[in-house]
């Protein structure tokens, strides 16, 4: 409930909650409860970037006003079963280490104090101010409850620790128990902001090609009423600048939609066909070597259009968990009558009932490939730049970019598994962008130089002639 959803026109359902109190200004009362999940949600959150409480409690050995975790439970550790383990748990003080029996803690858990932020207690008094904030957030944990022994908890770790699915046991222990956020089990890969994408300007205007250009794709991304498109030169080394982009408006309530798909597609290729000025020297203008088209949408007509355009033009169906479809890529491993080509995750394929090539790519191993041109450092190889413009210009490209994060998350019996997934609905210049790139591939675009290795025959192996002339001396002794 803290997360819109993907095609939800609406704020998330506690946000939407909380909007109908508006009206009661600094007199309302927002009271929330609820197991936490993980850092990011939206508990956690609130309980950090509030006053953070925690409930202290005093040693009944020491003094000393602490809080006891779970590293604090201890003598089930190494018991050899769940009972041994219920009568050999306790708590012990974080501070001096000695173990409370249950009289004790009760008894501290009643003498309780609340700390908010930073504060702690000196002979009795709270010292330090409490955090500036109107959200009183605090927690309490296993020691606070007082409806269990220290040995049912001991108990509970046990039996934790031997379950099948451990993962699922240690969120259970996390949520339930400890009222701590689950440990992710699936980590981001990719950490690209907004705000630094649209810093990665080199000194040429929209439109314009560097002179070191050896390769130019584009790619358009199709919708009902937008399409997005992207051009991209290509240097040595994978070295890519994004020479312009934009959207097409496509006419779908006036034409009709495969009609109003066409005529964008048509404009789209007009806007192109041109080619783009090569620096800032009068010439030939430079001719797109690849264009690709998203054929996710609208397929037959993109089939036809390209069939239309030519040979230039390809059709595209991404591949991948984040896709509409959630289809996995398959790598074809040899070519033939229908597979044609087959390259760095993706493969040209001849398709016989609308008799054309289309390709099919791996999105997560392109949208991943992408990421990596832009988070390289400019100037060195495989840096890919944007034309020169207002920031703000590159604000809404920069953030197609961001609306996806690669994670790596483990799955039993899989092992750690790859994924990119939608944060935000908006994307379609990273689809865009990322067939881009694999149409550039295409072309010849390599990051580290491909020469396969040359095979040399053994110093001890006979050549041709060594091994004619034996088998003539064979022949000879034999009619002999």
């Amino acid at each position: 409930m803290d997360q819109p959803g993907i095609t939800s026109r609406e704020s998330d359902k506690i946000t939407q909650i909380e909007a109908r109190t508006r009206a009661y200004g600094s007199r309302k009362r927002i009271y929330m409860e609820c197991t936490v999940s993980t850092e990011q949600g939206r508990t956690w959150q609130e309980y950090i970037n509030g006053t953070k409480s925690r409930i202290a409690l005093p040693c009944p050995h020491c003094h000393a006003w602490v809080g006891p975790e779970r590293e604090h439970l201890v003598g089930w550790q190494g018991t050899e079963s769940q009972a041994a383990a219920r009568s050999a748990a306790q708590f012990s003080c974080p501070d001096c280490g000695q173990v409370w029996n249950e009289a004790e803690r009760t008894e501290a858990n009643r003498r309780a104090r609340l700390l908010h932020g930073q504060q702690s207690i000196s002979d009795d008094n709270i010292l330090g101010a409490a955090p500036a904030t109107d959200t009183l957030g605090f927690r309490w944990s296993a020691v606070n409850n007082l409806f269990l022994t220290g040995g049912d908890l001991g108990a509970d770790e046990w039996r934790s620790s031997k379950a099948a699915d451990e993962e699922n046991a240690e969120r259970e222990m996390r949520q339930f128990v400890w009222c701590l956020p689950v440990a992710p089990s699936r980590w981001a890969e990719t950490s690209l902001e907004p705000h630094e994408l649209t810093a990665r300007m080199i000194d040429l205007p929209r439109g314009v090609v560097p002179k070191t250009t050896k390769w130019l794709s584009a790619a358009i991304d199709l919708g009902k009423h937008l399409c997005h498109w992207v051009v991209v030169a290509w240097s040595d080394k994978a070295t890519g600048h994004v020479v312009d982009y934009g959207r097409i408006e496509v006419a779908s309530e006036d034409l009709g939609v495969e009609q109003a798909m066409v005529v964008a597609l048509r404009e789209f290729r007009d806007s192109i066909k041109e080619g783009f000025p090569v620096g800032t020297e009068d010439g030939s203008p430079r001719a797109v070597d690849q264009t690709w088209i998203d054929a996710g949408y609208m397929t037959h007509v993109v089939y036809s259009f390209c069939r239309e355009a030519g040979e230039k033009f390809l059709p595209a169906l991404g591949r991948g968990a984040a896709q509409h479809r959630s289809q996995w890529y398959s790598r074809p491993t040899q070519t033939g009558n229908v597979v044609r080509h087959i390259g760095e995750g993706f493969h040209i394929s001849w398709h016989r009932a609308e008799k054309i090539k289309f390709a099919e790519v791996d999105a997560d191993h392109w949208k991943t490939w992408v990421h990596q041109r832009l988070s390289t450092p400019m100037g060195k190889d495989g840096a890919m730049t944007l034309f020169q413009a207002p920031p703000q210009e590159h604000l809404a490209l920069a953030k197609h970019l961001t609306a996806e994060i690669k994670t790596e998350e483990f799955v039993s019996g899989k092992g750690v598994v790859v994924k990119w997934q939608r944060i935000r609905k908006q994307n379609h210049f990273f689809d865009a962008l990322y067939n881009a790139c694999t149409a550039g591939y295409y072309c010849g675009v390599r990051l580290v130089d491909e020469h396969k290795p040359v095979r040399q025959l053994p110093w001890d192996r006979p050549t041709i002639q060594e091994i004619i002339a034996r088998n003539r001396k064979s022949d000879s002794t034999n009619r002999g």
